[in-house]
């Protein structure tokens, strides 16, 4: 896909993102579109009612919320980057350098894209919404073994659950053409469940359908609606055999309370010690009331293997046989949950059992394609393998396919480690700010950018994130930046601990 270059700053509309040196700049969602559209127009003038429609479509809106991105861009871009055109609207007035082509790995160009959205619940039963948010995601993981299009992954697609964003807007966010959406409705003694497939920019309804079915019987309502939408995909969409694929759900509701739980003290408060800590003890809680919870099993067993070997437990030896015990336990109780196998596969390769691990993240992919945190994974052991390029290609997919994820800035981190291992020492301080934009509490991006800005002769901005790293975690040691890092490069930052402390 191409990029826009001008001056010191490159435009990458697939990952909706405005380079400034290289470097990430905040620029809100509004202000972005605005200036791809005057980008694609260039060099003529964009009408105020065009611009309107571009990025507040469906929307009415007053003027001056146009003359607000406007100003906010002037200020990234400076003044003379946009031209007033008096009682008309505005023309992008720099010169703009040859077109660059921004690489997508594994990612053929044109490839329809398709996201399912949260199925809505009309019932006050909880179950009714554990069962909408299955169904939802088993549509992901059947359609995603459908050869010809991309399946953005349920991380992503699921944050717009209750947001007023319009379809449209959703499309762009995640980069997709087509929009499934559903709700499943609770009757006296039936399950109703409807959907609906939508060209996302057009918002022409392609396909509608309707499923109803006893409530012990939903299974067979995810091969029916996967059935209808992947109809009208063709002939983009090759023909294939759909099998059913099963998630085992907590019976104990409080047990996915706890687990939710965890997943919000990673998300609020970021990847320090008191997050995880708390996260860990959230889920040994959840299997606590209910044992045959093998997600909730199969996150400790990955967070566990994340705080051994970030230093933060006390005996590594013990956490590694814990991981251990607590992946395979996992695995036996849910084998065929790809969510289930993509944690206790990362969970075992982080252990050093990259053999065990890796098959384990392959059989995630095999049943649910669009798991991006598997393909994430799966990248990361064959970086630690030596196969860096065919991993950091990997990597990149796995966020490509969920560009809304929450683990956005701990997966840009890692990638960066792997960037700076093979010499891309830019693309490395790219990934390690981006990390730091994405999640501003996580003290190991600082310590990558710390490294990089080593790699490139920059000490005093190298000694300021060091410095920054450590007022993130007052306990951070030369001995954990070499756990996390290696040896080279803690001692490397050594140079700069006094003046960073």
């Amino acid at each position: 896909m191409h990029s826009y270059r001008f001056a010191q700053c490159e435009v990458r509309p697939a990952d909706r993102v405005l380079l400034l040196d290289g470097v990430p700049a905040a620029l809100g969602a509004r202000a972005f579109d605005l200036l791809l559209c005057l980008l694609e127009s260039h060099p003529h003038m964009v009408s105020k009612e065009e611009a309107l429609n571009r990025v507040w479509p469906g929307l009415v809106v007053e003027e001056n919320n146009l003359s607000v991105q406007v100003s906010a861009l002037r200020k990234v871009l400076g003044s003379q980057a946009i031209s007033t055109v008096a009682g008309r609207g505005y023309r992008f007035s720099l010169k703009l350098q040859p077109p660059a082509v921004t690489a997508t790995p594994s990612v053929a160009q044109g490839q329809p894209t398709i996201a399912v959205l949260p199925f809505s619940m009309r019932s006050e039963d909880h179950r009714v919404q554990l069962l909408a948010d299955g169904l939802a995601e088993d549509v992901i993981a059947l359609l995603a073994r459908v050869p010809g299009f991309l399946l953005i992954s349920h991380a992503s697609s699921f944050v717009f659950r209750n947001q007023p964003a319009t379809l449209p807007e959703i499309a762009r966010q995640l980069g997709v053409r087509y929009v499934v959406e559903g709700s499943v409705r609770a009757l006296d003694t039936t399950l109703r469940v409807s959907t609906q497939l939508t060209d996302a920019a057009s918002g022409h309804v392609l396909w509608s359908g309707q499923f109803e079915s006893a409530p012990d019987a939903t299974g067979d309502l995810q091969d029916a609606i996967a059935r209808g939408v992947i109809s009208q995909l063709e002939p983009e969409l090759t023909r294939a055999e759909i099998a059913h694929i099963r998630r085992q759900r907590p019976e104990n509701l409080d047990a996915w309370a706890h687990y939710r739980q965890a997943i919000g003290a990673i998300t609020l408060k970021g990847w320090g010690e008191a997050s995880l800590n708390e996260a860990r003890q959230q889920l040994q809680k959840s299997v606590a009331l209910d044992p045959a919870f093998g997600l909730g099993h199969a996150h400790y067993a990955l967070l566990t293997a994340l705080a051994r070997n970030l230093g933060m437990l006390p005996d590594a030896a013990q956490a590694e046989s814990e991981v251990l015990q607590t992946a395979e336990r996992a695995i036996a109780l849910d084998e065929g949950s790809a969510e289930v196998l993509g944690y206790t596969g990362c969970a075992l390769c982080d252990i050093g059992r990259h053999e065990r691990g890796s098959a384990i993240l392959q059989l995630a992919l095999e049943i649910d394609p669009s798991n991006a945190q598997a393909h994430v994974a799966l990248g990361a052991a064959q970086g630690m393998q030596g196969q860096l390029a065919e991993g950091i290609a990997r990597m990149r997919l796995g966020m490509k396919i969920s560009p809304r994820d929450r683990r956005l800035g701990f997966w840009g981190w890692a990638l960066g480690c792997f960037l700076l291992r093979v010499g891309n020492n830019e693309e490395s301080l790219t990934e390690a700010r981006t990390s730091v934009r994405r999640d501003p509490t996580f003290y190991l991006a600082r310590v990558l950018e710390a490294a990089t800005l080593d790699r490139l002769g920059r000490d005093d901005e190298a000694r300021q994130a060091l410095a920054a790293a450590r007022k993130l975690r007052a306990p951070l040691s030369l001995q954990e930046i070499t756990l996390t890092h290696g040896k080279r490069i803690s001692e490397r930052l050594a140079r700069y601990w006094g003046a960073a402390s």
